[in-house]
């Protein structure tokens, strides 16, 4: 079996053979770490046809190789199926599989050691937890493929749970779980949408600013959803704003998240008021686009990053984040409260909002506010939005609490 290692070459990286100081990559490479991928797909390679000859069998790293190529061969515009969602495989493949993964076990007789290792070898490597967990859920998708194709799989992982093997477990519950969104304050919203509109009428990008904010805080959109609108998805006759499709990748699709995401949500006077005057704004500026959010440059609307960028650029401005702008216009965020989440928080706030509401408003049950939020079921709007306590709230489940606990008993002290 060849020997590789990696080395600098004229300023760039290179795989060798040790036995003869030949070069085995295809060319050389900027990053040291794409030549370090390059040389485990060789040794890959060299392991495959040794290891089936010696031991009789597909190994796990060549499967799951093969499985990463179909789930991209998958891909098709045509379909529902995308580079973004499938691409995802391959990263894996690449980054771990091929990595950390013993090139010598056998996909017949994968066990739970073997997944224990594997784990143990990413976390000697630094790979973060929550990518560890994707990656023993992507693991045990890729062997039900396995077994569904008839390639007999070890199915010892089916049910692994990385949760119980503590040795790669964090102390920190943040390393361990999806961070909590964080809710911004009524009067912080209120002082970003008046500083926005300071100067809606003098600069076009300011008047994006406006709008998308706008836009996520009265209908709690996607940010997909914020750039497919339409102007034609303003029923001001029926005063609803009509979410029909969205804006993926450059592409505008004629389907939604789910099924429960097309939808038509009712608009109040605030929406009415704001999107008369957006529609007045857009008769001057871009009378003759079909977006209600139109781009800069071409027939296209608002680009993801683009939206992305400008939210950033107004919490940095309001003093909610330290971001760093490249010249290529895309924002580093080196620090911020709502990192991970710029345009999710309207979508949280908004849903946290009408749950609360429920029980004051007769006209919010659980199938007009599942429907406003764009969920199928009201289960998944309560379980990803129900746990929030609304501030307004807080006082009055504190003296609930303090009147059931019979908080009397304390004594009547005061600060001396």
């Amino acid at each position: 079996m060849k020997i590789y290692r990696v080395t600098p070459k004229n300023g760039k990286w290179i795989v060798q053979r040790i036995e003869d100081r030949s070069t085995a990559s295809p060319h050389p490479f900027l990053k040291k770490s794409e030549a370090e991928d390059c040389m485990f797909q060789l040794m890959a390679a060299d392991n495959k046809s040794t290891i089936q000859e010696e031991q009789g069998g597909e190994t796990v790293v060549e499967a799951f190789k093969e499985f990463a190529a179909w789930k991209l061969d998958q891909s098709d515009e045509s379909t529902r199926i995308t580079d973004h969602s499938v691409k995802r495989y391959d990263t894996e493949y690449r980054l771990r599989i091929s990595k950390y993964m013993d090139h010598k076990v056998l996909l017949s007789s994968f066990n739970i050691k073997d997944m224990e290792n594997y784990l143990d070898k990413c976390k000697a490597a630094k790979v973060p937890f929550k990518t560890m967990r994707k990656s023993v859920k992507d693991i045990k998708h890729f062997l039900r493929r396995m077994k569904a194709i008839g390639k007999d799989p070890s199915m010892d992982n089916e049910e692994f749970d990385i949760l119980t093997y503590h040795a790669v477990v964090p102390h920190d519950d943040d390393l361990i779980y999806r961070k909590e969104v964080e809710l911004i304050g009524d009067d912080q919203i209120k002082e970003i949408l008046n500083e926005l509109y300071k100067d809606f009428y003098n600069d076009r990008n300011a008047a994006n600013a406006f709008g998308i904010f706008c836009m996520l805080f009265l209908f709690g959109l996607r940010a997909s959803e914020l750039a497919g609108l339409k102007k034609d998805c303003v029923d001001f006759d029926n005063e609803e704003l009509v979410i029909k499709g969205t804006w993926i990748n450059q592409t505008y699709y004629n389907r939604t998240k789910n099924r429960g995401s097309k939808r038509r949500i009712a608009m109040d006077d605030n929406s009415i008021k704001f999107l008369n005057v957006w529609m007045d704004y857009l008769e001057k500026n871009n009378k003759y686009s079909t977006w209600l959010f139109p781009g800069l440059k071409g027939d296209g609307p608002l680009s993801y990053k683009y939206i992305n960028a400008t939210m950033w650029k107004v919490y940095a401005r309001m003093g909610l984040a330290d971001i760093t702008v490249r010249r290529d216009g895309h924002v580093i965020i080196n620090s911020s409260p709502l990192k991970g989440y710029p345009t999710k928080i309207f979508r949280h706030r908004l849903a946290s909002h009408l749950i609360s509401a429920m029980a004051a408003s007769p006209e919010l049950d659980q199938n007009r506010v599942k429907t406003i939020i764009g969920h199928t079921q009201f289960s998944t709007t309560e379980g990803i939005y129900g746990n929030k306590l609304i501030d307004k709230d807080r006082k009055k489940v504190a003296d609930a609490k303090a009147a059931a606990n019979n908080n009397s008993l304390i004594p009547n002290f005061s600060k001396k």
